[in-house]
């Protein structure tokens, strides 16, 4: 039966085709490498494309480009043509997938996919202290509204996006909260301007450089805590250890 499953395992991974929904964004891959699929542009992009590409042989120099394989290394841009080495222009090609039906060789490429549809993500929890005299403390909770623009940006830019995103947002949410007293978490109009502060923050660097538009952040409830931190080195703490030592385990050991 071992056999049998990896059979069909290998024979669902040997396919040569993919599909793009509407609702998704997609990269072809070949070999680790986004492969861009070329367009077809109006006659104006393609006048401004191919400008750009002669601005980019006379930087290089032209008679670069008659010696086979020792082409010059090209700006960001551009990539090459396989067969004449000169320079295209990026705006000739998708890097992000439309919608469509594409064929692939398998193992060799891939169609990888991820849905642009509208998320909300539950961010958790953190505790805050605020500057009373009576060291009170606040556990605040929040959400995040946020959809994915650019596939290419949210895979190659940050590792994992979206938990990457959740820590940073509790990052932002607790630098923005430090300093305030007990009675201005009472106060809705702070709590619309720390939601207002840790947008913008977001925005700066998930928005710009991970690909990812965030519509809101809700912070769904702060209420007073107590909070105590345990520390332990050697066995991890589990419920099952903390009543094993409440009721002295099996040498008798209580702690302190």
């Amino acid at each position: 039966m071992g056999f049998v499953s990896e059979f069909v395992d290998l024979v669902g991974k040997f396919k040569f085709s993919d599909t793009v929904y509407e609702y998704q964004q997609g990269l072809y891959v070949r070999m680790g490498t986004v492969i861009g699929k070329k367009k077809k542009l109006s006659p104006e992009e393609e006048k401004k494309a191919w400008e750009k590409e002669q601005e980019e042989i006379r930087i290089q120099g032209s008679w670069k480009f008659v010696i086979p394989f020792c082409y010059p290394r090209l700006s960001s841009d551009f990539k090459r043509d396989f067969l004449t080495g000169r320079p295209l222009h990026s705006s000739r090609f998708n890097r992000i997938l439309p919608p469509g039906f594409y064929f692939h060789l398998p193992f060799l490429e891939e169609i990888v996919k991820e849905s642009k549809q509208e998320r909300v993500l539950n961010l958790g929890n953190i505790t805050v202290p605020t500057v009373d005299e009576d060291s009170k403390s606040i556990i605040a909770s929040c959400n995040l509204r946020y959809e994915l623009k650019d596939i290419y940006l949210a895979y190659t830019a940050v590792h994992d996006y979206e938990d990457s995103l959740r820590d940073h947002t509790l990052s932002i949410l607790a630098k923005h909260s430090r300093g305030k007293k007990f009675a201005e978490w009472k106060n809705p109009d702070v709590i619309e301007e720390l939601e207002i502060k840790v947008q913008k923050d977001l925005e700066e660097i998930v928005t710009h450089k991970w690909g990812l538009e965030i519509h809101e952040v809700y912070i769904t409830d702060n209420v007073p805590c107590h909070t105590t931190r345990l520390t332990h080195d050697g066995q991890p703490i589990t419920i099952n250890n903390l009543l094993k030592q409440a009721d002295g385990g099996a040498d008798g050991y209580m702690p302190s």
